[in-house]
């Protein structure tokens, strides 16, 4: 245990890759679709998206400022008095996504539900042949891909990372530049073995996470 516990502590601390993640991965490359739907990742305490909330709606956002989908839907119920859904969409305006733009689908509370939901949702018009860009996290994409697949959609890619090309940088927040002449970039850099213990080790239980998410949907045929 002593030896275990030593590697893994040099792994971390090293911010050596761990693997399994690369696994869990699915992306496909930005194409056009007919609807871009935006998976909710629960919210903070405040009524807020979580980080990887937020990572979700600004790529959505993204993708839609790039006409790769005509609207952006936003899916998720969640277990708070209002639903994740409606926080995403209001995120998603601040980020340069008009209100005629979004469309909601507000029921689904687990990963397995948003493809039936969405099915169900009748003043959605979708149906398992309509051409879909499907935005969640990275270690999360996989079991995704696996959840459309077994409700029979047929014509969806999974994206976890998109930087509109045609729009400024009031949208693709990356090209933005601050409006103080005296700014002048520090260039500190939070690379300290600390930092790195702590950040590949959220990165490590969050893949092993879904592994055991995975497994459990597999035993319960939800993939």
């Amino acid at each position: 245990m002593g030896i275990a516990a030593t590697v893994y502590l040099i792994w971390m601390g090293a911010g050596l890759p761990i693997f399994i993640d690369r696994w869990l991965e699915v992306s496909s490359p930005a194409r056009p679709a007919e609807f871009i739907v935006c998976l909710s990742g629960g919210l903070s305490g405040a009524n807020l998206p979580t980080s990887d909330g937020w990572d979700r709606i600004y790529t959505a956002v993204q993708l839609y400022s790039d006409g790769l989908g005509k609207k952006i839907i936003f899916s998720g119920g969640g277990a708070g008095k209002v639903t994740e859904a409606e926080i995403y969409g209001e995120a998603a305006g601040w980020l340069g996504c008009p209100e005629e733009a979004m469309a909601f689908e507000s029921e689904a509370i687990s990963t397995a539900e948003h493809a039936v939901k969405l099915l169900n949702n009748k003043p959605l018009g979708i149906s398992r042949d309509t051409s879909l860009n499907i935005v969640t996290s990275p270690m999360h994409s996989g079991r995704v891909a696996l959840c459309f697949k077994k409700a029979g959609f047929v014509n969806f890619g999974v994206d976890t990372h998109h930087v509109a090309v045609k729009a400024g940088p009031a949208v693709a927040r990356e090209f933005r530049v601050s409006r103080f002449d005296a700014h002048r970039p520090s260039g500190k850099a939070y690379d300290d073995v600390l930092t790195h213990l702590r950040e590949r080790s959220s990165h490590l239980f969050a893949a092993l996470r879904e592994l055991a998410a995975i497994a459990a949907y597999k035993l319960k045929g939800y993939i």
